[in-house]
């Protein structure tokens, strides 16, 4: 009897033992899980930039956010953040962030999104990528120290309000690649002297060129087949130096006439950041 109570004791006692052992090994898998699997949100670069990214897959990210100190700065956006490629800014990821002064945006990034930029106002240059496919309304808009402009050739159309008073820039060119220009996209760029708009290129819209007010004159290439209402509406382009394109649609486009009057001008469009 006694040998019996002593060997289940002996059961008891090695079973509380792998109780315990499977409970602390649990502990430390527990552990590891929490340390390793954490979610990481946001990196900060020994510039002490932070960048706040979502993930989109597992080895790609988007951009949503980005916090620096306080002065006036280049600001380079990594091609990786935690190991994965960036490919994407997302809406309003940089809005209003005064103190960029200038911009780098890597060949990784195929999209930008709506404002984005907007209110980078001492961004001096923007390049764009030909990489970028698609970028959202008012991505730039108001940043009026930009002096150069380059837009990537992989873009089909420059959305609403894109580039919308940036008033310190004297020329641009709107690759071929482009088909449409949409309304208001390059609205109140008044330091504006010469635009050139390759052939390729479609549809501008509404107010797209409106009160660009040094604008003295502009050649439209034979590709493009419909203009919209104002869109060279402002300054001495009011009513002359239009070359529209002869013998297409454009060259049938009644321009100068209702279409033109000043009694018939739509209130100022303010785009909504």
């Amino acid at each position: 009897m006694k040998k019996l109570l002593a060997l289940i004791l002996a059961v008891l006692m090695i079973a509380a033992f792998a109780a315990c052992s499977d409970e602390e090994e649990n502990k430390e898998e527990l552990k590891d899980y929490l340390v390793n699997d954490v979610v990481v949100d946001h990196v900060t670069n020994d510039a002490g930039e932070t960048f706040y990214f979502d993930l989109i897959d597992s080895e790609t990210v988007v951009v949503t956010g980005y916090n620096s100190a306080d002065k006036a700065h280049a600001l380079t956006i990594p091609e990786k953040l935690d190991g994965k490629t960036v490919v994407s800014i997302a809406d309003q990821a940089f809005y209003g962030c005064t103190k960029i002064n200038a911009l780098t945006i890597p060949a990784t990034v195929t999209k930008i999104g709506a404002y984005a930029f907007a209110r980078c106002e001492m961004l001096t240059s923007i390049v764009i990528p030909d990489t970028v496919t698609t970028i959202g309304e008012g991505a730039f808009y108001g940043c009026k120290a930009a002096t150069t402009l380059t837009i990537g050739k992989g873009i089909a159309t420059i959305e609403k309000y894109t580039f919308w008073g940036l008033t310190s820039m004297t020329s641009v060119t709107v690759p071929a690649t482009v088909k449409t220009v949409a309304q208001g996209a390059f609205y109140g760029c008044t330091a504006l002297t010469s635009v050139t708009v390759e052939e390729g290129v479609e549809v501008i819209g509404a107010q797209a060129f409106q009160d660009c007010t040094a604008l003295a004159s502009i050649k439209l290439p034979a590709s493009v087949i419909s203009i919209g209402n104002y869109a060279f509406d402002g300054g001495s382009l009011y009513l002359e130096g239009i070359e529209l394109p002869a013998d297409t649609t454009c060259a049938a486009y009644k321009y100068v006439h209702e279409v033109m009057k000043p009694e018939n001008k739509p209130a100022e469009v303010t785009p909504a950041a």
